[in-house]
């Protein structure tokens, strides 16, 4: 049987991020020059027009970030028409300012190429080779396939510059383009490498469950025939341990899944404030049997906002299951707080916390308790079970939302996670 085809991955977060503020600085700069005044007619047109076009694209960039192959290249078009008509009325030019132009442009043109390849995960190495294309039809227009006698020595020198040019940039756009496959291939190995990371754990947890259920079943039937106190006491523990078993093998699992970068959200509308009440009513009874309550919080001035959140359900009840998983190892008596509201300073993100009154994490290492099977251990509560992945997937989720996860805790005052997520992750 042949493996699946890997998909195609999205755009990074970080590479759109780059893009975009790379996009919003072209705008402010070409507004400011704007501003300051231009040389040409070319310039009054085409400067003013490429702010508006750049601020466009930021925009469409941030709100839509999915897209940015599309946006880029509606983008770049353009761009290479603008910076095409600069060089051609530079070399028309024949003084020391069209001169000036000339050398100044063509500085741009590889900012042009880096542009592209950085943004595009298709069609850059077309458009840079067109771009570049035009700019050789230019200098065939402007003097010829050999560069005549009979130009003046201001025209030669314009004809120089951009004879330069063309025999610079092939070399700029293949190595561009060598460095942009070999990164394409050293992704394709790492997302190869992390499928099959994947489908040896598959087949491990499929090996493990399947007799794990089995057990689990044979020690139901033994429950029902027990009838002294030790005989219920070592079933409890074999099914204690069966229960580990299964959870340290789910968190494994989920763990080694964040780590693909081909993996994907799905997302959709969530009423935030009903799926955080669901996921304390599940753990209630477990707070319950250990002398705890579960709280669920939500501002009421808030809740209209919050229940057409658009984010992946599954993922938010992931990193809120976790973290009251967290909470209910670690707090000896008292109560666990879940509260859900708007930001206070930015009304386009929800700020979801998890309160407790445990033990306290000291300072030390609050840093260090989101990292992968990391486990504090303290005398009051004795050996804490788990298989220290939990927090470390929270974070993992939480960044893969778009958000941030911070911690306030002191030592013998309880914890406070904060997870603070884009509405429209």
């Amino acid at each position: 049987m042949t493996d699946a085809p890997l998909p195609s991955p999205p755009p990074e977060r970080k590479d759109t991020r780059i893009v975009f503020w790379l996009c919003t600085l072209v705008s402010l700069g070409a507004a400011y020059i704007t501003y300051s005044g231009l040389i040409s007619s070319w310039d009054r047109i085409g400067v003013p027009l490429m702010s508006a076009l750049y601020g466009v694209t930021a925009f469409c960039l941030w709100r839509f970030p999915a897209r940015m192959n599309t946006i880029m290249f509606t983008a770049l078009v353009p761009t290479s028409f603008y910076m095409q008509g600069c060089v051609y009325m530079a070399a028309q030019d024949h003084t020391v300012t069209g001169l000036f132009k000339l050398a100044s442009d063509s500085q741009f043109m590889v900012v042009f190429y880096i542009e592209a390849f950085v943004a595009l995960q298709r069609g850059a190495n077309l458009i840079c080779w067109l771009h570049y294309l035009g700019l050789l039809s230019i200098y065939l227009f402007q003097y010829g396939p050999t560069l005549q006698h009979s130009l003046s020595s201001q025209a030669a020198m314009n004809a120089h510059v951009l004879l330069v040019l063309l025999v610079a940039h092939p070399a700029c756009i293949v190595a561009l383009h060598y460095i942009t496959a070999l990164k394409g291939r050293l992704r394709a190995t790492e997302l190869a490498s992390h499928q099959s990371k994947e489908r040896f754990l598959a087949m491990l947890s499929h090996e493990i469950r399947s007799p794990l259920q089995a057990m689990l079943g044979s020690i139901d039937l033994l429950a029902l025939k027990a009838q002294t106190p030790p005989e219920r006491r070592a079933i409890d523990r074999l099914r204690t341990a069966a229960a580990q078993l299964d959870t340290h093998l789910r968190d494994v699992t989920e763990y080694t899944r964040l780590e693909n970068p081909a993996w994907q959200l799905h997302k959709a509308a969530v009423d935030l404030p009903a799926l955080a009440q669901e996921v304390c009513d599940t753990y209630r009874p477990q707070a319950q049997s250990r002398g705890l309550d579960i709280v669920c919080e939500c501002p009421p001035q808030d809740a209209q906002a919050l229940h057409d959140a658009w984010t992946d359900a599954a993922r938010v009840r992931q990193i809120l299951s976790n973290l009251i998983t967290n909470a209910l190892k670690y707090t000896v008596s008292g109560c666990i707080t879940v509260r859900i509201a708007l930001n206070a300073t930015d009304d386009a993100s929800v700020l979801i916390e998890v309160i407790d009154t445990g033990i306290g994490i000291p300072q030390q290492d609050q840093q260090r308790i989101f990292e992968p099977y990391v486990r504090l251990d303290d005398q009051r509560i004795g050996k804490v079970d788990g298989s220290g992945l939990g927090l470390a997937v929270v974070k993992r989720l939480v960044e893969r939302l778009g958000g941030e996860v911070s911690l306030r805790s002191e030592a013998g005052q309880g914890s406070c996670f904060a997870v603070d997520l884009p509405l429209r992750a």
